[in-house]
C-alpha cells in the first residue's frame, strides 16, 4: 500500500499544487479588492449623480433669490410678476413668498396677503437656509421652505414639496437602503427613502456635518454594518444628503469566481503541475540515462602524463573520465560531473574507470613496469567499503596505483569508516596524494591528518607565477611546505617553459600540463 502511494509522486503534486495555490490567492485577493472597490465606486457615482443633481437646483433657487433681493415690499404688481416668474421657471417650486423683517408673511406668488400672516422672523444670515418640514395649505403636502434673508432685512422664500426629492434620489435609491435629505447639524431626517438610521462607534461623531465629503464603514444603530456616504450641500449648507447600504449587499457575490476566472486558475494549476512533473521527469531521466551509461560502460579514459624534468621521462598517468555519448558524442566532465555527484553515482564512475583501467594499460605497463597511475576520489569514496576492496584488487594489477583525492569536498576523516579505509590502503602500499590544494577549505587539515605521499599544486597558482597575483606568492609557500613535510610534488596546468623554469627553480620536478600532453584516449597516447 505504501508502494502504491509513492508511485503516485505526491510530493511533486504537492509541490505543484503549493506553487499553483500561491499566485491563485494572491490574484484571488487582488480580484475581490478590486472588485470591492469597483462597487464601493459604484455606489459613490450613483451617490454623486443625485447629490450633484440636488445641489445643481438648490444653486438655481439660490441664484432665483438673487434676482429677488431688490424687489418692492408692497406687494405690488411687479413684485408679484418677479415671484411668478421665478415659480415657473423652477417648476417643482409649490409657492413663493415675501416675508417683511418683522415676521408677517406679506404676499405669495398668488397674490398679496391681507391682512399679512404671522410667520417666523428672518434671522440674520445671506446664506440660503430651510425650515420644515410643513403641510401646504392648498394640497396638504408635506413640503420643506428654502428662505434666503434679503439685503433689508426682509426674507424670500421657496415651498418645495418634498416628494420632489424623490424623483432627485431614484438612482441613488436603487444601489442603497438608505438614501436620506438630513440636517447637517443634528441628523434629524427631512426626506427618506427607506429605513433611517445612523452609524455607530466612529472615531467622531457623524453630526454636525462638515462641508467636505465623508465616506466610510460603521455599525449602525440598527446593527448592520454598512458603507455610508454623506455630504453637505454648498449651496444649504444646513442640508446634507446621506446615502448608506449593508456590506453584505455591497458585497454580494464579489467572493464568487467568474466562468472565466475559474477557467484560468485551472489553466495555472494544470500547467504549474505539468511544469513540475516535467522537470521531475526530466531530472529523473538524466540520472536513468547516467545509469545507462553505466551499464553500457559509455564513460572512458583519457590519459594525461605527468613527466620528470630532471630526466624527461614519464613517470605517472592520470586517468580522466569521459562521456562517449551514443547521440551527442564525445562528452566532457563538466557537462555530467555535476549529476553524477548530484544523484551520488561517484563510486560507480571511479568502479568504471578502474575497469577501464584494466583494458587500457596492460601494454603500457608492459614497457613501463614502473609506471605511477592515478584517479580521482572523494571522501564519498572512501566511505564505500566495496569500492576499497575493488581499488585494493586493481592494486594487484596496478602496483604504483595513486588516489587523488580532491580538496574541494570534505573527507569525514574522523569517521571510523574512513579510517579503517585508509588503513588498509596504506597498508597495502596504495599511494594517497591531495588533488588541486589550496583551492579548498581543508588543506592543512589534510596534510596534518591524512597519510599522504604526494601533494598536487593547483594549475590556478600555476598560471600565476610571473605575475603580481596573490596566488603567485602563495605558490612558493605551498612548496616549502610541502618540501618540508616530505611530500612528492606535482605542478598541474603547466603550459609554457618559462612556468616549467620556474618550478624547477623551486625545485618541484613532476610536470602536468599542455606542455608536456594533452589528455588522449589510449590509442593515441601509446602512440
Amino acid at each position: 500500500m505504501f508502494y502504491r502511494i509513492k508511485q503516485l509522486q505526491l510530493k511533486p503534486a504537492l509541490f505543484a499544487l503549493l506553487c499553483s495555490l500561491f499566485p491563485i490567492i494572491i490574484s484571488y485577493f487582488w480580484i475581490v479588492e478590486t472588485s470591492k472597490q469597483q462597487r464601493r465606486e459604484a455606489f459613490n457615482h450613483d451617490y454623486q449623480i443625485t447629490f450633484n443633481n440636488i445641489s445643481h437646483n438648490l444653486k438655481a433657487i439660490d441664484q432665483q433669490f438673487e434676482q429677488l433681493s431688490h424687489v418692492s415690499e408692497q406687494c405690488q404688481e411687479d413684485t408679484l410678476i418677479a415671484l411668478r416668474k421665478v415659480h415657473f421657471k423652477i417648476s417643482y417650486i409649490a409657492e413663493m413668498g415675501l416675508v417683511s423683517q418683522h415676521g408677517k408673511l406679506l404676499c405669495s406668488s398668488w397674490g398679496k396677503l391681507d391682512p399679512p400672516t404671522d410667520v417666523l422672523k428672518p434671522i440674520n444670515s445671506n446664506v440660503l437656509r430651510y425650515f420644515g418640514p410643513l403641510v401646504l395649505e392648498y394640497t396638504k403636502e408635506p413640503a420643506m421652505v428654502v428662505a434666503k434673508t434679503r439685503p433689508d432685512g426682509s426674507e424670500v422664500n421657496a415651498a418645495i414639496p418634498l416628494e420632489v426629492f424623490r424623483s432627485f434620489i431614484e438612482d441613488t435609491s436603487q444601489s442603497s437602503d438608505i438614501v436620506a435629505l438630513s440636517d447637517s447639524q443634528n441628523g434629524t431626517p427631512l426626506f427618506v427613502s427607506g429605513s433611517y438610521s445612523l452609524p455607530l462607534n466612529l472615531n467622531s461623531p457623524l453630526f454636525p456635518l462638515q462641508q467636505s465629503k465623508t465616506s466610510g464603514f460603521a455599525q449602525f444603530d440598527d446593527d448592520s454594518n454598512k458603507y455610508f456616504v454623506s455630504e453637505v450641500f454648498p449651496a444649504l449648507p444646513g442640508l446634507a444628503l446621506v446615502a448608506s447600504r449593508p456590506t453584505s449587499e455591497l458585497y454580494k457575490g464579489v467572493y464568487c469566481l467568474s466562468l472565466v476566472q475559474l477557467s484560468m486558475y485551472t489553466l495555472l494549476l494544470c500547467c504549474t503541475v505539468f511544469l513540475v512533473y516535467r522537470h521531475r521527469s526530466q531530472r529523473l531521466s538524466q540520472r536513468s540515462r547516467l545509469k545507462l551509461a553505466l551499464k553500457n560502460h559509455e564513460f572512458i579514459n583519457y590519459y594525461q602524463a605527468i613527466f620528470d624534468t630532471r630526466n624527461c621521462q614519464l613517470v605517472a598517468v592520470e586517468a580522466l573520465v569521459r562521456w562517449m555519448h551514443p547521440v551527442d558524442g564525445l562528452r566532457y566532465p563538466d557537462a555530467f560531473l555535476p549529476d553524477i555527484d548530484r544523484y551520488r553515482l561517484q563510486v560507480a564512475l571511479t568502479e568504471q574507470v578502474i575497469s577501464n583501467l584494466k583494458n587500457d594499460l596492460h601494454s603500457l605497463l608492459a614497457k613501463c613496469p614502473q609506471l605511477k597511475v592515478n584517479i580521482n576520489i572523494t571522501g564519498q569514496h572512501l566511505k564505500d567499503a566495496s569500492f576499497i576492496k575493488q581499488v585494493l584488487s586493481a592494486h594487484a594489477d596496478f602496483p604504483n596505483l595513486c588516489l587523488e583525492v580532491t580538496e574541494t569536498e570534505l573527507v569525514e576523516i574522523d569517521s571510523p569508516q574512513v579510517q579503517q579505509s585508509l588503513q588498509s590502503l596504506k597498508e597495502q602500499g596504495v599511494k594517497l596524494a591531495i588533488d588541486d590544494f589550496g583551492t579548498g577549505y581543508a588543506g592543512l587539515q589534510y596534510l596534518q591528518q591524512l597519510p599522504l605521499d604526494a601533494l598536487k599544486i593547483d594549475r590556478s597558482f600555476v598560471v600565476a607565477i610571473n605575475t603580481n597575483s596573490p596566488q603567485a606568492k602563495v605558490l612558493d609557500g605551498v612548496i616549502d611546505l610541502a618540501l618540508n613535510l616530505n611530500l612528492q610534488i606535482v605542478a598541474e596546468g603547466v603550459e609554457n617553459q618559462q612556468q616549467a623554469n620556474y618550478l624547477i627553480s623551486k625545485g618541484v620536478y613532476l610536470h602536468q600540463g599542455w606542455l608536456y600532453g594533452k589528455p588522449q584516449a589510449i590509442n593515441k597516447f601509446s602512440e
